[in-house]
This record gives structure tokens, sequence and C-alpha cells, in this order.
């Protein structure tokens, strides 16, 4: 028996380099679709790997070298049609970049903004796509603390606001030398409290409590004494109405300077759109995104963009206070595209 691989760039091409060889007994052992190895075969197309074999029969009559020819082409033309039918509108669809883009969960509105007129994810391809994605997103925004004193941070339960506030305090004054103070109106949690007391204690800042928006006030003269205030908060759950109606006056009556919607990478984009919804009353605000660490796509960080039409400000990408902060530059996001596809 004679065994041979071929490689081509689709079934079909594969059949005829065959038939051409071996002729019309051949019979087809295996089939594959593979991609070159290594980074360059990213951006090529996938190509075919067919496996043939064919018998050295001795000499024939007509009849019975027919009837094998006819079994054998039956055979493959049953499993070319089957192939051909369920996999080759796919096939096509896949190479898309919208298809690409739409699968790695970014939004079908943001797809096309992206997308259009890129035929591939070739260098070129990335290099536009990365163009329209730092146009997209923005230039991140850095805290001033030129200009803003009470900076204030909001969003679900869960996402790490006190380990994100513990970060920002301590590049504060680490780097750039601020007295800081730390406030937390999170009085549901007391591990929220110890914690921002543990790390007021290691930096060297201190940190009050405040049950309500009149004590809130009447801190007023000390804060005068520091560059910055940073003020943490309850997390809300975006169901709990009674809870996110607290969060509203609070932040009407707070008077702060600049507040930060805090959003977890990890969350499905289906349900960010609903917490920002929920927290569409809090106006004017900056985006910032934990937990990149902990998941490979960043979809939702552009979802979340499109959504609520606010710019974006920081990541955070571990539990290292200090370290594990970062302005959100863009190339983390289309670094994760191109990984993702």
């Amino acid at each position: 028996m004679k065994v041979k691989k071929y490689i081509a760039n689709d079934y079909q091409e594969a059949l005829r380099m065959i038939k051409a060889e071996m002729g019309s007994n051949a019979v087809i052992l295996h089939q594959n679709r593979i991609k070159e190895k290594g980074l360059k075969g990213l951006f090529k197309k996938s190509k075919v790997e067919v496996v043939a074999a064919v018998e050295d029969f001795p000499p024939m009559t007509v009849k019975e070298t027919v009837t094998k020819k006819d079994i054998n082409e039956l055979k493959n033309l049953i499993k070319n049609m089957t192939t051909y039918k369920n996999g080759h509108d796919t096939q096509e669809q896949e190479k898309t970049v919208v298809y690409k883009l739409i699968n790695y969960g970014i939004e079908k509105e943001v797809t096309q903004l992206l997308s259009d007129g890129i035929d591939d994810l070739d260098n070129n391809g990335i290099k536009i796509l990365k163009q329209r994605i730092e146009a997209f997103v923005g230039p991140p925004q850095k805290l001033n603390t030129e200009k803003n004193k009470k900076i204030l941070f909001v969003g679900p339960t869960g996402v790490g606001k006190t380990t994100t506030i513990a970060k920002i305090a301590s590049n504060l004054i680490l780097n750039e030398n601020k007295k800081v103070m730390l406030l937390t109106a999170d009085i549901f949690r007391i591990a929220a409290v110890e914690q921002l007391k543990t790390y007021g204690e290691i930096l060297g800042a201190p940190v009050k409590i405040v049950n309500n928006i009149f004590e809130l006030h009447r801190l007023q003269p000390e804060f005068e004494k520091y560059d910055v205030v940073l003020i943490d908060t309850a997390g809300r759950s975006h169901k709990d109405e009674t809870r996110i109606n607290e969060l509203k006056t609070f932040i009407k009556y707070a008077n702060c300077d600049e507040i930060y919607l805090c959003l977890s990478a990890t969350t499905k984009s289906e349900d960010l759109k609903e917490v920002i919804r929920k927290y569409e009353f809090v106006g004017n605000y900056k985006l910032l995104f934990t937990k990149l660490d902990e998941t490979d796509n960043y979809s939702s960080i552009l979802n979340a963009i499109y959504y609520s039409g606010r710019p974006i400000s920081y990541f955070t990408i571990g539990q290292i206070v200090p370290d594990d902060i970062t302005l959100a530059e863009s190339d983390i996001i289309v670094s994760s595209i191109v990984k993702g596809n």
C-alpha cells in the first residue's frame, strides 16, 4: 500500500493532487485543517492536510476495476459533500475580521467601527485596528491632584475598590509626595474598613469613617490640611434599589471633585451594560477597570466605553500594592484581541 500526505489550500485542491498522482483508486485516510506554527501562523489562512493511500492491486478485470473505482469515488463524494455543506459557509465566515471581533465578544456596533475596510489581521490590519482602538478609547485620564481634592470611588460589590484606592494612595504618597487622607463610607463591611485602616497605618495616612453626608461635611476643615482625600464607598449591587438611592444622596451632597466608577474586566458585557445603566445618575465620571489579571479577554472594556460614553483612566493588574496599577493604554486591549484571534 502506498500512503502519502498532501497539504493544499482547500479540500478540492488536495483531491486533485491525489487523483493526479495516485489515481481514482486512492482512499482518503485522514483530513484536517492546519495553520503554520509560530507567530507568522497567526496571520495566515489555514490549509488542509489530507492523508491518502492506494493499494498496489494485481491486474483486474474491467468489471472489478469499475466496481472498486465507483465505490471509492462514492465514498469520497459523500465525504466531500458533507464537509462542504456543514463547513464551507462557516469557514468562509470565520475568515472575516468582523466575525473574529464579534466572536471575541465586542459589540456589533463597535465591531463595525473598528473593522471597516480591514480584510485580515495581518501586520497592516493590526496597525489599522490599533489606530482605531486608540481613537475609540481615547487617551487615559490620569487623576489630577492639582485641581481635585475630594475623589470618590464607586462601583458594584467585589470589584476591588478598596485595594485600588490603596494603590492610588501609595503612588501619590511615595512617588508624588502628596499628603493624603483616606476616608471610607463603607459602613456595611467591617473587613473593608479594617483593610483601609491597615493601608493607612502602613502609608502614614489618616483614615476617617463617615456614616452619612453630615459627618462628611463636618470633616471639611480637616480636608484642607491635605492635598488629596480619597473616598471609598460600599459596593452597591445594581439590583439593590435601596442602596443605590443611598449612594445617589451621598454623591449629590458630597461635592466631590472627581468620581471613578470601578468595574471588573471579568464581568460579562450584558451585566456591564445593566450596571452602567444603573449608575448613570453619577454623571461626570471616569471608568476604572480592575482584575485584568483574571481574564485574557478585554472585550468588556471596549463595550463599557461604548455603553457609557465615558473616558477610561486606569487598569489594575493584580493584588500587589502599589505596583499592580497602570494607566489604561489601548495597546493592552489590542494585544488581547490579536492574541485571542
